[in-house]
């Protein structure tokens, strides 16, 4: 048995029903199975002040705003996968199979965590606007290898990490029941995305460079060219100012990494390529 059939045979074992998580439990943000401490807001002065009611209260609505974009994260992953199916469906027969069980686990993924957040805590947010058109736009991009790149190795791994940070800090039971079935879930699309990293390294490879040799243009030469005319353009020049801009205004010192990002990045980026 191949390592994608594996993954088939081991969703399908262990495949869990939205029905059978325990949803006569009641969730209250009062309680102190939600913790007091926040993601963003520990540690400073206006959190610090508030009374352990107003804390935890804090924290539930942090938790449910990280829950709501993780909600649209889940329903994008399931369009995207069936995105993915219509257009492999010839190039990859053998990832077919585990590719539909893998929407049908984002769609319950997506409708547990929809009756979580509107019927039980009651608090649901619209999705951040910077998470939204990143969605939007990989949703419309008309490349399959890029939508698997993205969706299985960017956001897969993003939401997993969010997944088993909400497990570990929440001790609401039925939350953690969510969570639990969410994240084994997405142990098999991790390993999954494991398994994507030779065919697209195959794909993107050499995509611009065959053109280059077409001409007899050297690889080496092409890609300064394309770096130094980013940097004539402006585009280098704002990578360098705005991820330091905007760390900064989160807080964050910035100064070593504006010097690292300094002249020498088209050097750096033609060296590594």
């Amino acid at each position: 048995m191949n390592r994608v059939a594996a993954l088939v045979d081991s969703a399908l074992r262990h495949a869990w029903a939205f029905d059978e998580l325990p949803w006569h439990l009641e969730v209250d943000p009062e309680r102190d199975r939600f913790p007091q401490e926040s993601f963003f807001a520990e540690g400073l002065r206006p959190f610090g002040a508030m009374s352990a009611a107003e804390r935890r209260s804090f924290v539930f609505r942090e938790t449910c705003f990280h829950l709501s974009n993780l909600l649209a994260g889940e329903r994008s992953g399931e369009q995207l996968i069936a995105q993915v199916m219509v257009l492999t469906a010839r190039e990859r027969p053998t990832h077919r199979e585990f590719l539909a069980v893998m929407a049908q686990e984002e769609a319950k993924h997506y409708l547990a965590l929809h009756r979580y957040l509107s019927e039980k805590a009651g608090v649901l947010y619209p999705a951040c606007q910077q998470l939204r058109s990143a969605l939007d736009a990989i949703e419309g991009c008309a490349s399959p290898e890029l939508k698997l790149l993205v969706g299985q190795v960017v956001f897969e791994w993003t939401a997993a990490s969010l997944v088993a940070t909400l497990l570990t800090k929440s001790r609401e039971p039925l939350l953690a029941a969510v969570l639990r079935v969410n994240l084994k879930d997405e142990a098999r699309h991790l390993a999954y995305s494991q398994e994507l990293r030779e065919p697209l390294s195959r794909a993107f490879r050499g995509r611009a460079e065959p053109v280059w040799g077409e001409l007899g243009l050297p690889a080496r030469r092409m890609r300064r060219h394309a770096l130094e005319r980013l940097e004539r353009l402006g585009v280098l020049h704002r990578y360098r100012t705005l991820v330091p801009d905007q760390l900064e205004r989160c807080g964050f010192p910035a100064a070593r990494l504006r010097r690292r990002l300094g002249q020498g990045l088209v050097k750096g980026l033609i060296r590594d390529a």
